[in-house]
């Protein structure tokens, strides 16, 4: 126990170096980092934000991280991007999204490859376990691919992956989650792609949705928090 305690204390520490500098580098500031549960195995979620449209800040990221000669590749533009970071040690998932006029957030998903065979197990086909949301209906037709928690804060991310537009989500959660007691936060900053923020009690959740330049698929993205957070 005492052994795996120490590298997790590693795993958290040090390997994380590259993709904090080049963000840093870049002008994104670490905003958030914690060690959670995704689909039952272990990570480490990481979240960065500034001032830099999310195309730019994907391209720069791309860039900064090739340069040091690490294996990267984050294409999108500014409705948000999906991109991966791997090492002989890890593999990093990101999420580049919206977060207001010139603004990005990217949500960096870290897992020591061990973990990554133990995430890929349970989401043999394509599909994550179930999870039970506050009020929150699945997106129609789509997969559950990540199913994210923070047991320290209770933050919980979900990701679909599924047919249709960036606007049919939107336009879904716009009325299915008011029907379960979600109020809209005011108005979207950032034009029609940028995330919407919906309050129920405690709770905020932001519904993001972008289409993946790769693969052409829609990735639905929830983000639930406590407004305490």
């Amino acid at each position: 126990m005492l052994a795996a305690d120490a590298n997790a204390r590693v795993f958290l520490s040090g390997e994380a170096a590259p993709l904090a500098e080049v963000s840093e580098a870049i002008g994104l500031k670490q905003v958030y980092r914690t060690e959670y549960k995704i689909n039952g195995s272990d990570a480490v979620l990481e979240i960065y934000g500034g001032d830099l449209p999310p195309g730019v800040a994907a391209s720069r990221l791309e860039g900064g991280l090739r340069a040091r000669q690490l294996n990267a590749a984050i294409p999108g533009n500014d409705d948000g991007a999906m991109g991966i970071l791997t090492t002989k040690d890890e593999l990093t998932r990101m999420v580049v999204s919206p977060a207001g006029p010139g603004k990005t957030m990217i949500f960096a998903v870290r897992q020591r490859w061990e973990d990554v065979a133990r995430f890929n197990a349970t989401a043999a086909g394509g599909q994550a376990p179930d999870a039970t949301l506050p009020g929150i209906p699945p997106f129609p037709g789509g997969r559950l691919v990540y199913h994210m928690e923070d047991q320290k804060t209770k933050t919980t991310i979900i990701v679909y992956r599924a047919g249709g537009t960036p606007e049919t989500a939107r336009q879904f959660y716009a009325q299915s989650l008011p029907a379960n007691g979600w109020e809209p936060m005011g108005g979207r900053e950032g034009g029609r792609n940028a995330p919407v923020m919906y309050r129920r009690g405690a709770l905020n959740c932001t519904v993001s949705a972008q289409t993946d330049e790769k693969t052409g698929e829609l990735t639905v993205t929830l983000l639930i928090r406590r407004s305490s957070l």
